[in-house]
């Protein structure tokens, strides 16, 4: 269940007639009965929320202040009527005097006899679409296989509603805002959620944008009213007393709140037009962090990039085809794509030059080509995508979108050449190539046209026939054309498997005889390759066809196992990727021979993706449901496939699985900044897989193998595997492990406590060496170099056993970022913190108790908040009461716990970078801001569960990435950094941003956030 914080928990269209109280003339014939009228009538639990409804009816109250709008009459039963049965017919005229029913929902209200009758009366006489649900506490959970509300999870709405929902529920999140109790009203989402449940009291013709922008515009005038007030008072005074200083002090405050104002007006435009414009969304969303950084335009740009689903990290966005139609077919072009659609028009869109564009058809519908399993290309384009032609069941349809000819009128023309197969265009788009059967003459023919300096309406001679520059017959019954290199024509029969190389201008036979293709092999662009998917137990591999030498290379291109059907679908004509589709995402692959190197990417961003084709170096861009969306893979480095075990345990996920699947350690390395990081995946199974190398191998002879090895990054290119009992492997350069001869010699402390404590539980980098935790939290501290014997720290329990291995029990080691402290969390013990620096200078006591039992801990390092205040080392944990909290690293000040609104699994992550917590709701994840415990924003994800939960190693940050292991594969490509997030809220926009977009109030800078 997703969390969509959007006004209404059904259909929102008003049913016509029906306008809120506050709008209606004194005569309307309205269905509320004459008397006194209500906007809304506010249900709710006095149980749960006797204190929080009062207040948040007088915010909504005060909200809309706008001139000339009369203000809002919405009832709240503050004296208990309803719990009074006597009274009910007071409470049903209430109701039948009131546009909408407001109900909190919460546990209080769930259970609430009074709340339920309110409700059930509602149902029974008014449309579903004037009931706006406000969700204060509780959960709303749909079962996304019943297609109804999973009544056992769900514990906020009452059953009259519950049992009548029909459809995949929304609702306004009150959930931060009541949590915060007295400080409620200052939080950044206040004045969102109260916007959202306005503007259906004030009618269909009402925006959330247009009473948001007058609310804080207003808020705003009296803010800088006040300001101005001071300044003009504190001059005065100073002057007096010669200190103008005081007053230029308050002018910059004054500043200060205005751009404030703005940047959270910015921010809160961002969240409500997401929807319906994703663009501009984050156009505003840059714009407002540009302005002011803190929880609520973090919060608006979390949003804007990840909103999402199911998440993608490579979604770069989906634009609308114009006009509501549909994209039939696409062909991609050198920086885009063209494309028709079901009723006959021609699309062009380059990403990098705004929004699609659209050439209308005047033949609705294009029919459809028939014949072969394979038939090629019946949509292409020049190489800038300007002139395009498309093949239906009647001829060939041409357009343009560049400059037309000199003297020409027409855009589109359609030729009548029924048969018609295949078609293909020069780059330069002067030349047109048709294939056709002629039913006249019983052969297969070739035919060019020339397009230059001509009016498309003219490419007919006066008897109707085409007029060909050439013309040729051939045996094969074409599917695909390709203008090749050479001034060459490649001519493919994909269902006999051959192809032939015709001259480009006469349209003869430039090679002898024809060429023999693969079986079911899909064409590069040029046709000068052909690819073939191979699938089974051992994997999936894509072939490489080089008709020219006759040559084949084979690539991995590894398909979640939880995924079906895989075909490929494209290869680029350098071959150095292939595109497979299945019936749940795409998966990019690298194909390029002369390295052992190949990143893969699942792209699962949209739903039921149509047709995708690759753009450029690194674009994939495909058509679905009137959208088309664009992936890129560029400064990403693609996703990890799950080992077999893992993936068929995801396959087989549900109650009938006996036993979960493996799970996962991961590590990170990263040399330099500017470098993608070394990940591994070691599972609980024994397989390691090295991210863009494969599956590691141990030595034939090694008595190891399906062991659990913890790993651990020497350098960018050498991985140590450790042995729970103290022994190693390593790679060097790929994924051959060989033995390490002595490590055990330099770990020596593994001896010299009790035989029960010399296990291997954790394994971490620090930031000059290795770190090596034993059962009895013994710390064994090695330098990178594995030249010296470690420094040994006993742990302080003795030798008594209480850490589980890092794949049953993750989370209970956290090392600072300059290895100078470590925490461990020891089952049923206290928490505890290691002096390092302390230990190699000799000490003893090196061991602090810094808090209760914990079932996680992590670390993060020295920073400024977003007031620019310094805040020391922390530790982050996860109490077994399931709560975060914070406390530092050495002071002895208490914990402090985050307020975090939500139920949540045992999944943790923490960034310490963004400063951000993440923890898991059911598959999904949600992000809490450090510092203030805000909530920040969600990702759809699905993640790795085959038993039926997440488990608490699905997710792992480290080195300026998030790595989450989903059902589908570990991913890779999450970064959350403000300055990464911006960028990337720049490219998906795909443009700048203009005064137009710009809400009432604010103005563009002279230097806009995404600018080049």
């Amino acid at each position: 269940m997703t969390d969509r914080r959007v006004r209404s928990l059904l259909p929102t269209k008003l049913p016509a007639g029906l306008l809120p109280a506050s709008l209606l003339p004194p005569n309307s014939a309205h269905a509320v009965p004459r008397g006194a009228r209500y906007d809304g009538f506010l249900s709710y639990s006095r149980d749960s929320d006797g204190e929080f409804a009062p207040a948040f009816h007088a915010q909504l109250l005060d909200f809309d202040k706008r001139d000339g709008v009369p203000d809002l009459n919405i009832f709240l039963d503050r004296t208990g009527l309803a719990n009074n049965p006597s009274l009910w017919d007071a409470i049903e005229r209430k109701l039948e005097r009131s546009s909408y029913l407001i109900l909190f929902a919460s546990e209080g209200a769930a259970s609430s006899h009074y709340v339920a009758k309110e409700v059930a009366w509602w149902l029974d006489h008014r449309e579903p679409e004037t009931l706006l649900v406000a969700l204060t506490s509780g959960k709303i959970v749909w079962d996304q296989t019943a297609n109804r509300i999973d009544t056992i999870s769900t514990t906020a709405l009452p059953a009259p509603l519950a049992q009548r929902i029909d459809h995949e529920p929304k609702w306004t999140d009150l959930t931060r805002l009541r949590q915060r109790r007295r400080s409620w009203r200052h939080h950044p989402d206040r004045a969102t959620a109260l916007a959202e449940l306005v503007t259906p009291l004030r009618g269909p013709d009402a925006s959330t944008e247009e009473i948001l922008s007058a609310h804080i515009a207003r808020q705003s005038s009296a803010g800088l009213r006040s300001r101005l007030v001071s300044v003009v008072l504190g001059a005065i005074l100073l002057l007096a007393v010669g200190a103008f200083a005081y007053a230029l002090r308050e002018a910059d405050r004054a500043n200060d709140a205005v751009n404030a104002n703005a940047a959270h007006l910015l921010g809160a435009t961002s969240h409500v037009v997401h929807q319906d414009d994703p663009a501009t969304a984050q156009l505003l969303a840059v714009e407002a962090v540009g302005r002011l950084r803190d929880g609520q335009t973090r919060t608006a740009l979390f949003n804007a990039v990840t909103a999402n689903e199911p998440a993608d990290p490579y979604l770069l966005r989906t634009v609308d085809v114009p006009e509501e139609t549909e994209l039939a077919d696409v062909a991609p072009t050198t920086t885009g794509i063209v494309g028709r659609t079901d009723t006959g028009d021609f699309v062009r869109w380059n990403p990098d030059d705004g929004a699609p564009t659209v050439l209308r058809g005047d033949r609705t519908p294009f029919g459809t080509v028939t014949g072969s399993e394979h038939t090629g290309p019946v949509v292409a384009g020049s190489s800038d995508g300007t002139v395009v032609a498309a093949v239906d069941d009647l001829g060939v349809t041409v357009g343009r979108f560049g400059p037309l000819p000199e003297g020409s009128t027409s855009r589109q023309t359609h030729l009548d050449l029924p048969g018609t197969s295949a078609v293909a265009l020069t780059p330069d788009g002067e030349t047109l190539f048709i294939a056709w059967y002629d039913a006249g003459t019983g052969k297969n023919r070739i035919g060019s046209i020339g397009l230059v300096g001509r009016d498309l309406a003219d490419l007919e001679s006066d008897e109707r026939r085409l007029e060909f520059g050439s013309t040729a017959d051939t045996e094969l019954a074409v599917t695909s054309l390709a203008v090749g290199s050479s001034r060459t024509l490649a001519v493919a029969d994909a269902a006999a498997g051959t192809l032939e190389i015709r001259s480009l201008d006469t349209l003869r036979l430039s090679r002898p005889g024809p060429v023999d293709l693969p079986e079911g092999g899909v064409p590069s662009p040029s046709l000068r390759d052909w690819a073939t998917l191979t699938s089974g137990a051992g994997g999936t591999t894509v072939t490489v066809h080089h008709w020219a030498d006759g040559s084949a290379r084979s690539a991995d291109c590894p398909v979640p196992r939880a995924w079906s059907n895989p075909e490929v679908v494209a290869i680029d004509d350098a071959t150095t990727r292939a595109l497979v589709a299945t019936d749940n995402g795409l998966i990019a692959c690298e194909i390029s021979g002369g390295t052992d190197q190949h990143r893969t990417w699942h792209l699962s961003g949209i739903r039921r993706p149509g047709p995708p084709v690759l753009v450029g170096v690194d674009r994939v861009a495909a058509a679905s449901e009137g959208r088309i969306a664009l992936w890129t893979t560029a400064g990403t480095h693609g996703d990890m496939p799950l080992p077999s075990a893992a993936g068929a345990a995801e396959a087989a996920r549900g109650p009938s699985l006996s036993r979960p699947g493996p799970t996962a350690v991961l590590a990170t390395f990263r040399g330099e900044p500017t470098r993608p990081a070394s990940t591994a995946a070691s599972w609980s199974d024994g397989t390691v897989m090295i991210h863009g190398l494969g599956t590691v191998s141990l030595p034939p002879d090694s008595a190891d193998a399906g062991r659990p090895l913890l790993p651990v990054w020497l350098d960018p290119n050498r991985l140590l595997l450790i042995t729970p009992d103290g022994n190693a492997y390593r790679t060097q350069g790929g994924t051959v492990a060989g033995y390490e001869a002595g490590f055990r010699d330099l770990v020596p402390g593994l001896d010299r406590g009790d035989p029960a404590c010399a296990t291997i539980m954790s394994a971490q980098r620090t930031q000059d060496g290795i770190l090596l935790v034993d059962a009895c939290s013994g710390l064994h501290l090695l330098d990178a170099g594995l030249q010296e014997r470690a420094l040994y720290v006993p742990g302080p329990l003795g030798s008594t056993p209480r850490l589980g291995s890092a794949w049953a029990e993750p989370g209970r080691v956290a090392v600072s970022d300059d290895g100078s402290r470590v925490a461990v969390a020891p089952r049923d013990f206290s928490l505890r913190v290691a002096d390092l620096d302390a230990a190699a200078r000799g000490e003893t006591e090196v061991w602090t108790v810094r808090g209760s039992s914990v079932a996680q801990v992590h670390m993060i390092g020295a920073h400024n908040d977003a007031e620019h205040r310094p805040v020391p080392d922390q530790l982050v944990t996860l109490g077994l009461d399931s709560k975060v909290r914070l406390r530092t690293v050495s002071a002895a000040s208490g914990p402090e716990a985050l307020d975090l609104a939500g139920t949540y699994g045992d999944v943790m992550a923490v960034l310490p970078g963004p400063n951000l917590v993440a923890r898991n709701q059911g598959r999904a994840l949600a992000f809490f801001d450090i510092d203030t415990g805000q909530k920040v924003g969600e990702l759809a994800t699905r993640l790795y569960s085959p038993g039926g939960e997440a488990a608490a190693s699905d997710v792992h940050a480290g080195d300026g990435q998030l790595l989450v292991v989903q059902n589908h594969g570990v991913t890779t490509g999450w970064t959350f950094s403000d300055d990464q997030m911006i960028a990337r809220a720049c490219a998906m926009a795909g443009r700048q941003p203009t005064a137009d977009d710009m809400p009432d109030g604010v103005t563009l800078g002279e230097n806009p956030a995404c600018s080049p």
